[in-house]
């Protein structure tokens, strides 16, 4: 299996390969096999294939789906609402640091054959893995809240039903989608480009019908500012796109591919086509967030008036009084498709984590599955029957906690890639995506003070 004759990078790196296997076989650990690898990428090729990048195709658009959530369109529509088109940079710098940072998180899973929560286990000490653990569950928990009541708001927009309904509706929902684990994770690609098409035409849809001004859009996404009443979106921006259990899930999903770890040139061909294929899934991710912003500058922003900035449920009413009452279901389509395919990605992913830190502990799928969901469940359903007048101001919150986990993978994420011990070679990559990562969070942390200081 792929997780078989990955540790020899770990021990001894790829540029080592002159030895034999038998010498690699006699030094590597047994480790639990916890993924599958299930598509054969076929032999290496010289030029670039169509045909190769196609085989590679999947794990990215899984990973983009974090970026597409409720809590993600959340933060879309209240940063257009509240700073028109003038965050558009930020959501460019987002996915272009997003897209660094998952590069290193693919190429973690490729080298080492082990994803990310498996590796932090091997090389921290037992408390502080733990205390990484909790910190990405309590992250797992704040996305799941806004995913599947995100999810049980489109169903209240659509149907009329209770919110604490949708929200077991979702639960369900999202184990009958689990289910096609069961037919391969191609089956389960298929469904969420499915899905991702989905909210590409529904969002695209409405920012035509709202005729946007191109110059503005343009302007907004080159220049750099932050209106001094937008602070609060701009750092949920941040905690909505680039998510903790994110790293884990994409270093995780490269695992379902067969490669062979102890040939360099396999391992530079999959870092290579596993790279375009996020950039691929994260430049569609980056056009349908870039009409949700553009949708609610034109329909809602006013910068001569403070006014409440709409919710997920409030965003129907808003488009409905502007664009017709069929910009009501568009919004409503677009925001199930986002909340069903993110609850699922999310499922995921703490499955991968918690397996990733504690080892193979559920004996059967499906006794993973109820515990993994039940974790955000319980608190969703408490938020969907006690919080639901709230919600929009939790849903801010929330995003900001994002921000505030996201150190808790992101340093051992760039640490490992950064070992010799871990990986055959260190990646310049690294310097770029924690540079761009350190100067917009700079940037916002001191916006604050500059803002104080010429009043």
């Amino acid at each position: 299996m792929l997780t078989e004759t990955s540790p020899l990078l770990r021990n001894l790196g790829v540029n080592q390969a002159l030895q034999s296997d038998e010498q690699y076989a006699t030094k590597r650990p047994e480790n639990e096999v916890l993924i599958e690898a299930e598509i054969d990428t076929g032999e290496i090729e010289d030029a670039f294939s169509w045909r190769k990048l196609w085989k590679y195709t999947g794990p990215g658009f899984l990973m983009s789906i974090a970026y597409l959530d409720p809590g993600n369109l959340e933060a879309d529509l209240q940063s257009g609402a509240s700073a028109g088109y003038s965050l558009l940079w930020l959501l460019l710098v987002a996915h272009i640091a997003g897209q660094l940072i998952q590069c290193l998180s693919a190429r973690l899973g490729v080298v080492t054959g082990e994803h990310l929560a498996q590796l932090i286990k091997q090389h921290y000490s037992r408390p502080v893995s733990i205390t990484f653990w909790i910190i990405t569950e309590i992250a797992i928990i704040g996305s799941d809240i806004q995913e599947i009541v995100g999810t049980a708001i489109a169903l209240r927009i659509i149907f009329g039903i209770p919110l604490w309904v949708g929200t077991l509706l979702t639960a369900i929902d999202t184990f009958t989608f689990m289910l096609l684990q069961n037919y391969g994770v191609r089956k389960l690609e298929a469904v969420f480009m499915v899905l991702i098409g989905t909210m590409a035409t529904c969002f695209w849809i409405e920012m035509y019908m709202c005729s946007p001004d191109v110059g503005e859009i343009i302007k907004g996404s080159l220049i750099p500012i932050i209106p001094r009443n937008a602070y609060v979106q701009a750092v949920a921006m941040i905690g909505a796109f680039i998510m903790p259990h994110n790293l884990y899930l994409h270093s995780a999903l490269v695992m379902t591919r067969k490669t062979d770890p102890s040939s360099y040139s396999k391992i530079k061909e999959s870092n290579f086509y596993f790279a375009i294929e996020s950039g691929i899934a994260l430049f569609f991710s980056y056009l349908i967030n870039m009409a949700i912003v553009v949708v609610f500058a034109r329909v809602f922003y006013s910068p001569n008036e403070d006014k409440p900035l709409p919710g997920l449920y409030d965003a129907a009413d808003v488009l409905t009084n502007t664009l017709g009452s069929a910009s009501r279901y568009l919004w409503a389509l677009g925001l199930l498709a986002a909340g069903n395919s993110s609850t699922i990605t999310g499922t995921l992913a703490g499955q991968f984590i918690i397996e990733g830190f504690f080892g193979k502990i559920f004996s059967k799928s499906w006794h993973r599955l109820i515990i993994t969901r039940s974790i955000a469940l319980v608190p969703s359903m408490l938020v969907a029957i006690y919080s639901v007048n709230d919600f929009d101001n939790m849903g801010e919150f929330l995003n900001v906690l994002q921000s505030l986990c996201l150190p808790t993978a992101l340093i051992p994420l760039m640490k490992l890639t950064n070992s010799k011990s871990v990986m055959s070679k260190s990646f310049r990559t690294r310097y770029i995506c924690g540079g761009i990562y350190f100067i917009f969070i700079t940037y916002i942390a001191i916006l604050p003070l500059k803002e104080a200081a010429t009043l």
